[in-house]
């Protein structure tokens, strides 16, 4: 089954979907062979993943959204399918959505059993440091059996020793690293964070993460922990590195929040769309109902003139919420890729006269929208009117709606070396500059226009039609002065005749 609200999730993490009493919702089709479990839809997870007994709490806050997540690191899970080996997990719980909690299940049972490893081969080298306090032998095979790599420098910073697996990550020989400086292998230089000089000889630091660079050139991102020791034989301090590669994990660390970022875009936009769709359909939707309530009542005794001006508002709200229909369908058809460019022979002039013609109609005495031909325009062009309609139709009602105190619209037509300019200029509220930047994304609307109805959707549509036809659309504008709107569209061999 599939879920309405589930993130992109990369495919090598496994996942639980469930309500928040933990009764199963949805899982992930790998989830079972990492568990050694059947799961099934309705079970309560805690039937199969025992490890979060006790944690209900905690997964209440997160989905309440006290807290951001829960996680739960290396835990060993005894599966009922095989309970002599254990799998070692990672459980990540976070909110999915107001009726789901998600958990993300990571097997790092390798991780685990090498970490294991390491600290008992650390509790090992404890016991036989005792024993063999000045072995100089004892300390370079220690280090050089250590999975991951190890290096020594003076409180200089100069390297003094490198285990196998450092010369492995990086890809130098030993010899291109001894007594060369630390920061040899950082970018950017050796970081504060793992100077000597920053280091408390007491003290163990861990998990400094840092991005290192291979001989190759490859950046690599590796947590470090180091402390300062006295070498053997004397007391001469030195500082020792150790640092795993987690280059890997910070990849699907950066998936993760990417996915979880564009969810959380795409929620915006769902949230955004049906606010503006409820608040644009409401006011025509009323005005239609009490026109037809009092023509109902009414039209019987009512002069013919304010029976026709009641049909009127009825058309005018009706053509509103067509309207906003259509642009929702262009949005729809642009985003799916079904916006098609078909051109066919337009006389543009008359086109621009008719299109003019029509808004003038629209925008009655309030507004005045001149039509400047420039030039000697080609009888025919090869254009798609449905998508210059679109275009103009948009630019010519904004110039309009934007403009409330200055009734001049200025619409230019021109030919211009091989492509055709038209420009849009009104002389009204302008555009915020902070603004500027977003003016052509869907559902965005400037500051200075919250009190002006529309949807935000015009533009964003007038950008996608001019970009289908191969033309490019700018513009200028400046508060309480004016905008310009430029559209080229340029004319390729045979578009003319």
């Amino acid at each position: 089954m599939s879920h309405p609200l589930k993130p992109s999730i990369p495919h090598h993490l496994e996942y639980i979907i469930t309500d928040p009493e933990f009764l199963i919702q949805e899982f992930s089709l790998g989830i079972g062979a990492i568990l050694q479990e059947s799961l099934m839809v309705g079970a309560d997870i805690r039937r199969f993943l025992p490890e979060l007994v006790g944690s209900e709490a905690i997964a209440h806050q997160v989905f309440q959204g006290q807290l951001p997540y829960f996680t739960i690191k290396e835990v060993a899970h005894y599966g009922h399918n095989n309970p002599n080996h254990p799998v070692y997990i990672d459980l990540n719980l976070e909110r999915l959505n107001p009726q789901s909690l998600i958990l993300f299940i990571n097997d790092v049972t390798e991780t685990a059993i090498l970490r294991q490893s390491l600290v008992q081969r650390v509790n090992e080298t404890e016991l036989l440091l005792n024993a063999l306090r000045r072995s100089e032998d004892y300390n370079r095979r220690i280090i050089t059996s250590m999975g991951d790599a190890l290096l020594t420098t003076n409180l200089s910073g100069n390297i003094k020793t490198v285990n196998p697996a450092t010369l492995a990550l990086f890809g130098y020989h030993e010899a291109e690293l001894k007594n060369q400086p630390l920061a040899l292998l950082f970018p950017d230089g050796l970081p504060t964070s793992l100077e000597p000089q920053s280091l408390q000889a007491t003290t163990i630091h861990e998990d400094i993460e840092v991005n290192c660079q291979t001989k190759s050139g490859k950046i690599l991102t590796i947590a470090f922990s180091c402390g300062i020791i006295h070498a053997q034989g004397d007391n001469l301090p030195v500082v020792i590195y150790i640092g795993r590669n987690i280059t890997a994990r910070k990849r699907v660390e950066q998936e993760i929040n990417a996915a979880l970022a564009k969810e959380k875009e795409l929620n915006d936009l769902k949230s955004r769309f049906i606010a503006m769709t409820s608040h644009e359909f409401k006011n025509p939707l009323s005005s239609i109902l009490m026109s037809v309530e009092l023509l109902e009542e009414f039209a019987l005794t009512w002069h013919p003139d304010k029976r026709l001006r009641h049909l009127q508002r009825i058309r005018q709200s009706t053509t509103q919420m067509n309207n906003l229909l259509e642009d929702i369908l262009v949005i729809g058809k642009a985003d799916t890729g079904k916006l098609e460019f078909h051109p066919q022979p337009l006389n543009l002039r008359q086109f621009c006269q008719d299109l003019v013609e029509e808004l003038q109609f629209l925008a009655g005495e309030s507004h005045e929208i001149i039509l400047h031909l420039h030039g000697a325009l080609a009888p025919q062009y090869d254009l798609d009117d449905k998508l210059l309609r679109h275009t103009f139709m948009n630019l010519l009602s904004n110039a309009v709606k934007y403009s409330p105190d200055c009734p001049r619209v200025d619409f230019r037509v021109g030919e211009v070396e091989g492509a055709l300019i038209f420009e849009v200029e009104d002389h009204g509220i302008g555009v915020p500059e902070e603004d500027q930047p977003r003016l052509f994304e869907s559902f965005h609307r400037s500051r200075n226009v919250r009190e002006i109805k529309g949807t935000g959707l015009g533009l964003s549509i007038v950008k996608r039609a001019v970009e289908l036809q191969g033309g490019k659309i700018t513009f200028r504008s400046q508060v309480n002065v004016g905008t310009t709107f430029t559209v080229c569209l340029p004319l390729e061999a045979g578009w003319s005749s």
